[in-house]
């Protein structure tokens, strides 16, 4: 029990905090069925215990109970499992949580044993709209270095973003990236374009803990069934990065991000090409100690850089209340400069590098 709360009433606050997050970031479909839940919830499935009785932090920084279930729901829903609660779905008319709360409580019975399985899986997400700020970050890298660049991703998840020169970009009144990619990003962008420099990219690759497959059906499905239904540029964007994906799958290996830094960060200089670790809303998940450890790596590798043999450090990452921005180190001068401000999803961008 913490502060007079119990852990059902933490499990349903977590559903409570992710519906006003939900709606916040756009989904009202996603708010109305997760605040359902969390009112509505009962022991009488299987999955309804294994949720009230969750054992771990429940919220989006522990394991994101809440998202897991309607992961799980909107596969099965995909899937064709549960017709009528599809009527629910988007892209019918939104309804009230009344509504959508009795019918998916009514629809667990149907696919228990589905969902109780789906909920041993943390969510996997690769949100490719985010991107729109990366990629403009590897510009000012390749600005500034005029050089190839090796791509290294902390939380690559299925890798996706590790393809960002494979999309394409309108940024302002600017086109970039690839022209004629199925991917096309187009945030509203606010301030100056930084310098038009194309990143070169030799060499790619990413880690994750649960590294998902494009080439794996299962690892397609898991990856779309955690955008939000009511969200169909994000789904489509995600299917079309897919598709390029598979047509070259990125190499993402499973392992502690830490562990995987100080294995493929060498302290020694690499001459001729810049190397580039980034994550995007992902180093807030790593533990503390692991944060360290990354950190200390770069740095200690960063001494070591010259400018024929730079390093660089980019996250897009969440700062204390203020939203998530853009910073870069690069090395050898290491100095951490905040390139822009955009929200999760990467809707907006307000350019200021």
């Amino acid at each position: 029990m913490l502060g007079g709360m119990t852990q059902e009433d933490l499990i349903r606050d977590a559903f409570a905090n992710q519906a006003e997050w939900c709606a916040q970031l756009g989904s009202p479909f996603t708010a109305r069925l997760l605040a359902g839940f969390g009112r509505c919830l009962d022991r009488s499935t299987g999955c309804g215990r294994k949720v009230l009785d969750w054992p771990g932090p429940p919220d989006a920084l522990g394991d994101a109970v809440p998202l897991r279930l309607a992961g799980a729901l909107h596969a099965m829903v995909r899937r064709g499992r549960l017709p009528e609660l599809a009527g629910l779905y988007p892209p019918n008319a939104l309804p009230s949580v009344d509504l959508i709360a009795e019918a998916a409580m009514a629809a667990l019975d149907d696919v228990d044993a589905d969902i109780m399985t789906w909920l041993d899986h943390p969510p996997q997400t690769n949100e490719v709209a985010r991107s729109a700020v990366l990629y403009p970050g590897l510009m000012v890298v390749a600005a500034e270095t005029a050089l190839p660049i090796s791509l290294y991703e902390l939380g690559a998840s299925a890798g996706l973003n590790l393809l960002l020169d494979r999309y394409a970009y309108c940024l302002g009144d600017v086109s970039l990236g690839e022209a004629g990619s199925p991917v096309v990003l187009s945030p509203n962008w606010a301030g100056d374009l930084p310098v038009v420099s194309k990143p070169q990219i030799i060499d790619r690759r990413g880690c994750d803990r649960n590294p998902l497959d494009v080439t794996n059906q299962s690892h397609r499905e898991r990856l779309i069934a955690y955008v939000w239904p009511d969200q169909a540029e994000r789904l489509c964007r995600v299917e079309a990065a897919i598709e390029v994906a598979m047509q070259q799958p990125p190499l993402v290996d499973a392992g502690d991000a830490a562990d995987w830094v100080e294995d493929v960060i060498d302290i020694e200089p690499e001459p001729g090409v810049v190397r580039v670790l980034f994550h995007s809303i992902a180093f807030q998940y790593f533990p503390e100690p692991a944060q360290h450890r990354i950190a200390t790596r770069m740095q200690t590798a960063g001494q070591g850089a010259r400018a024929e043999a730079p390093l660089a450090w980019l996250a897009f990452e969440q700062f204390e209340d203020q939203g998530p921005r853009l910073t870069l180190q690069l090395w050898p001068h290491g100095n951490e400069r905040i390139l822009a401000y955009a929200d999760a999803h990467v809707r907006i961008v307000h350019w200021s590098g």
